[in-house]
């Protein structure tokens, strides 16, 4: 009887002791998120837009994220001579990467195009009835880099500012993530 307790006893202990064996593949330590977010960009014209941005979704790359964003400006109006009408739109697309840092700050960075757009008449209308000035326009697109830093609320709420050196002008983010 006492050689089966003792049996019983060593096989009850030694269930838990294992070889030194290598641990799993550790799980990534942030959870895959989405976020959108507002953007409002003081260039020239002042700019209003979105980025969206995926992070942690890639396991072997549970650091990093991209995103991708476009801004636009209403039309503003432009000092042309009489009769003559003009106004200027600018666009901007940005996209990059982004590193976390921990999982409240990320810094991200990409490329960026602005596109500064003229449309004028040429104060020229045609000699036909309801006949119309005709429009010209011309556009200007600069490649530029940025750099930021986002700050995430445990809430989801993320804030973000960074610099656009396309638009030599601050990059100012506020949106959720999910």
């Amino acid at each position: 009887m006492k050689k089966y307790i003792l049996a019983s006893g060593l096989i009850l202990t030694s269930l838990s002791a294992t070889a030194n064996q290598a641990a799993s593949e550790t799980a990534p330590t942030y959870k895959p998120k989405m976020s959108i977010s507002l953007d409002y960009i003081p260039a020239t014209n002042k700019m209003y837009g979105v980025t969206l941005a995926p992070y942690h979704y890639d396991k072997d790359y549970a650091n990093w994220g991209y995103y991708i964003g476009y801004a636009a400006s209403q039309k503003d109006d432009m000092d042309v001579p009489e009769p003559g009408e003009g106004y200027t739109k600018d666009t901007m697309w940005r996209f990059g990467l982004s590193y976390s840092l921990s999982s409240s700050f990320s810094i991200y960075g990409g490329a960026a195009s602005y596109n500064h757009e003229s449309h004028y008449t040429n104060n020229i209308v045609p000699f036909i009835i309801d006949g119309e000035p005709v429009w010209e326009e011309e556009s200007d697109t600069s490649w530029g880099a940025e750099i930021g830093l986002r700050y995430m609320m445990d809430s989801g709420l993320m804030i973000g500012a960074g610099y656009n050196s396309a638009s030599e002008s601050a990059v100012i983010s506020i949106g959720y993530a999910m």
